[in-house]
């Protein structure tokens, strides 16, 4: 495991993002899996309009003008929009592996992919290397690996569901999530708060924490009191 950098406090283990380190073979091998995998989910209809991250023929360009047309659009009908972004805590490593697999158990793979998938996830172990330095071996217990092939197809699968669960507009890229809404009436509000409290229920079922320090709301093109209560 090797720790790379975001931000903040470089004292701080928090701030560094663990990338895996794998085997070339392991590598290839998960290619194999994850072009397959792609392919059959792709015929399936799996992926929704929300998902942007790591899905083809999207990405960040894609995201943002249509979250800016849809933004624009409300403003010009002279409606104000309350944004929420919301951060998971840890996202790719607190994946917890059997709701995982009980997921991917769902998409009709058959046993073999499904028990494939449950054996590249169990038992795995890790040292983390600074500087030439190693920790010692410490077992894996959650999480898809960063830094590995199959890992972020295998969260896109985790998080899939999660558009179900609000009525309002949302958008994602992998582990970033915004929803938001009009705000013509104190209903509106009320509706993004309802949704927020769905979240929190998938949260719970799925045991994905959001980290409520980095959630944050935005104001767009009103003065309106905002009423929602605090994501936890």
């Amino acid at each position: 495991m090797c720790p790379i950098f975001k931000r903040g406090d470089r004292s701080d283990p928090d701030n560094y993002r663990p990338v895996s380190l794998t085997s070339v073979p392991c590598k290839v091998l998960e290619s194999v899996i994850r072009d397959e995998l792609s392919s059959y989910l792709e015929k399936k209809g799996f992926y929704n309009n929300c998902q942007h991250g790591f899905v083809k023929g999207r990405s960040t360009l894609t995201n943002l003008p249509e979250t800016l047309e849809s933004w624009t659009n409300l403003l010009e009908e002279g409606f104000g929009i309350d944004v929420v972004y919301l951060d998971y805590r840890k996202a790719f490593d607190t994946v917890p592996h059997k709701r995982l697999l009980e997921k991917i158990r769902g998409l009709g793979l058959g046993n073999v992919i499904s028990t494939w998938i449950g054996d590249f996830l169990n038992g795995r172990k890790m040292k983390v290397c600074v500087r030439g330095s190693y920790s010692e071996w410490i077992g894996v217990i959650s999480g898809v690996p960063q830094g590995s092939v199959l890992g972020p197809l295998l969260f896109l699968i985790f998080v899939q569901d999660l558009p179900d669960w609000v009525k309002n507009s949302i958008k994602m890229f992998a582990d970033d999530t915004k929803i938001w809404t009009k705000i013509a009436s104190q209903d509106d509000a009320d509706s993004l708060q309802h949704d927020l409290d769905r979240l929190v229920q998938w949260s719970a079922k799925w045991l994905l924490e959001f980290n409520p320090l980095k959630c944050k709301v935005m104001k767009i093109g009103h003065n309106k009191a905002i009423y929602l209560q605090d994501i936890r």
